[in-house]
């Protein structure tokens, strides 16, 4: 095609051509150049022939990876376990902008995915490649094919979910869409759905959840780890009823009456008349007539005697209860009866006595509630650990008061320790990885809130009718859940866990990474489950912390640290001082779980990302800001997809 137009009108120039021609025949050396003519004809065929199949092999080795880059974008948008369309549009995105329309001419272009069990996407793409000069020769286009699989791989691996399920979650999560617990909750299943819809092959999967307040609820996993881990006490901030006490109605139970001496009353006197026959002796010598009978004189007079609290606790009163009586006793006297003849007369004296009849008032005691003493009061637990009801007199106005154990604990012994210095050694709750022995500070208390009542620390033994119940600041979130091997089947059982979760109390970072870290640790109270795997592979460990903000106290519960304004384990008066104190706990407890061998990861699902979350993850790269429901689903996935290593598989 290239120069027709000259051919075309010039024919003095094509007379010229063909004598041109005419004298190279005649001219024998034109021999070489037919020659040369005829040989280059196939040398043409295969210069171009490898032009082309070069176009062909760089075009399938584009295709090839932008196959390979299509399914691998597919399968990292695959989030539930299920291969959407919205994934299938993600991974026909991502050929296209490696691929396009016109790639070293190639036309025809095919690529579609297709999920391949539970695991894998699968991928194949297609196109048509024209041939330039193969075309002389007759073959005129390449028919390109290459095939992809995308696979999500999980070996031994060991996932600790740190949630925190305060009282903000329950809040609206940022750009709307329901409460950032509901957000939360959506983002941990799906996490939970592409880590267990990995190729696992021999290995194991386990997941374990801390959901933290101001608390943790791992009580039943320590009892079933072994009760002796477990004290059998524990001092509260209580209250004792202090009563006065009435009487009730007494029963009197009388003694053997005795007399006293008699005594004359009076002189003798005559009574009757006389009797004749008789002289001044016989007179006297005749019996007298019987004594009178005693009668009464007056009242009864009773006279308290004593008191006593006898041995059933009956306070019994004693008494003397006194009758006097009087009588007339009687003889014979020879005397004059107002004349001056004498003769035998009888007489009379009256005589006076006391009679006593000791008597005894038992009367049973009635306390009358008063008011409370509000110190620190022991009770024996040994009852609740085991699953029992345990009755104390805490109750209104000194009622019992029966309760039973909620699975929240009190941390063993610590020492205080300021903002910025390490913990000491005999702060045991600093160790993740101590064992309890038979020494009490070694051991958890278990946490009895209703027995718990608010007093200022100032005094000690306030009394008064009544005080809150710290109950209302002792909230107990969802019982832990130790590291437990889970896959795709399991989801509704995870997922019904997960549901269960509510909102409430404060947050303290620190009561979710002590648990966090010593549930996963492969040297602590569970070594025997965490060191190694059934299949003698290593096992990769990974704690995911996730708060929706900072560290927030109340200087008024009862945590996890006890009720902190009185028993001052953490040694803070006020809340400032609390904050930086239990995040001086948080950060160093983060560094004992690094020490394991545990990747951390924090998730911080906030509009900034809070400095202390940097530092306790196990680099910058693993502390990730979520600022709405989205972004906190993304960074989940994020983490699922680093944990489970997305490959491409040939």
């Amino acid at each position: 095609m290239v120069g027709s137009k000259t051919v075309g009108h010039n024919k003095q120039g094509q007379r010229s051509q063909f004598g041109r021609i005419s004298r190279f025949a005649r001219d024998q050396r034109g021999n070489t150049y037919f020659l040369v003519a005829a040989a280059m004809l196939p040398m043409l065929g295969m210069v171009g022939s490898g032009i082309d199949i070069g176009r062909a092999y760089m075009t399938d080795l584009r295709l090839q990876q932008a196959c390979d880059a299509g399914v691998l974008a597919g399968r990292r948008a695959m989030t539930g376990g299920t291969y959407t369309a919205a994934n299938k549009a993600e991974a026909n995105k991502m050929f296209r902008i490696n691929f396009d329309n016109d790639t070293y001419g190639s036309t025809n272009i095919a690529f579609n995915t297709a999920q391949d069990g539970p695991s894998d996407v699968d991928g194949t793409a297609s196109a048509r490649l024209p041939t330039t000069v193969m075309k002389i020769f007759g073959h005129n286009e390449f028919d390109l094919a290459v095939n992809c699989t995308a696979k999500l791989e999980v070996s031994n691996v060991d996932v600790m979910l740190v949630l925190d399920v305060t009282g903000s979650m329950g809040s609206g999560a940022p750009g709307g869409g329901g409460s950032r617990m509901d957000a939360l909750k959506v983002a941990v299943m799906n996490f939970f759905d592409t880590l267990t819809g990995a190729a696992i092959g021999d290995g194991r999967m386990r997941f374990g959840v801390v959901p933290y307040d101001a608390n943790v609820n791992v009580g039943q996993i320590i009892a079933s780890a072994n009760t002796n881990w477990l004290r059998d006490d524990v001092t509260l901030p209580s209250r004792t009823p202090l009563y006065t006490t009435t009487w009730g109605a007494g029963v009197t139970t009388y003694g053997t009456p005795f007399d006293g001496p008699v005594s004359d009353s009076g002189n003798w006197g005559n009574n009757g008349g006389s009797i004749s026959g008789k002289d001044s002796t016989t007179c006297s010598e005749t019996p007298p007539p019987a004594n009178s009978p005693p009668t009464t004189v007056g009242g009864v007079t009773q006279t308290q005697t004593g008191q006593y609290i006898d041995a059933d606790g009956n306070r019994v009163t004693t008494y003397d209860r006194k009758q006097n009586y009087e009588y007339w006793t009687y003889r014979y006297d020879w005397n004059k009866n107002g004349g001056s003849k004498f003769g035998c007369f009888r007489q009379r004296l009256k005589q006076v006595f006391t009679r006593t009849t000791p008597s005894m008032v038992t009367q049973p005691p009635i306390p009358v509630f008063s008011k409370y003493r509000y110190e620190d009061r022991e009770f024996d637990v040994t009852a609740a650990k085991l699953g029992g009801a345990i009755t104390y007199n805490v109750g209104d106005k000194g009622a019992d008061l029966t309760a039973t154990w909620n699975g929240c604990i009190i941390e063993r012994q610590t020492e205080p320790f300021g903002p910025s210095a390490t913990a000491p050694a005999d702060a045991y709750d600093m160790n993740i990885d101590m064992v309890p022995t038979s020494d009490e500070d070694t051991q958890w208390q278990i946490q009895m809130r209703d027995f718990a009542f608010t007093r200022s620390a100032e005094a000690a033994n306030e009394t008064t009718t009544d005080r809150q119940s710290i109950e209302e600041v002792a909230n107990c979130p969802n019982a832990a859940m130790k590291l437990t091997t889970m896959t795709s089947s399991d989801r509704a059982t995870f997922n019904a866990y997960i549901q269960a979760l509510y909102p409430n109390g404060n947050t303290y970072h620190d009561a979710g990474m002590t648990w966090g870290a010593r549930l996963i640790s492969p040297t602590g109270i569970f070594a025997g489950e965490n060191a190694t795997a059934p299949n003698g592979r290593p096992i990769q460990r990974h704690l995911i912390f996730m708060t929706d903000g900072e560290m927030y106290i109340d200087t008024a519960n009862l945590g996890f640290q006890g009720h902190e304004p009185t028993m001052q384990r953490v040694g803070h008066t006020d809340t400032a001082t609390g904050i930086l104190r239990h995040n001086n706990r948080f950060l160093q407890l983060c560094a004992s779980a690094k020490t394991k061998n545990v990747t951390v990861w924090t998730v911080d699902f906030d509009s900034t990302l809070t400095p202390s979350l940097v530092t306790c993850a196990s680099g910058a790269d693993k502390a990730f800001l979520a600022t709405s429901a989205a972004t906190l689903n993304a960074q989940f996935q994020a983490i699922a997809r680093q944990i489970s290593k997305l490959r491409l598989s040939q």
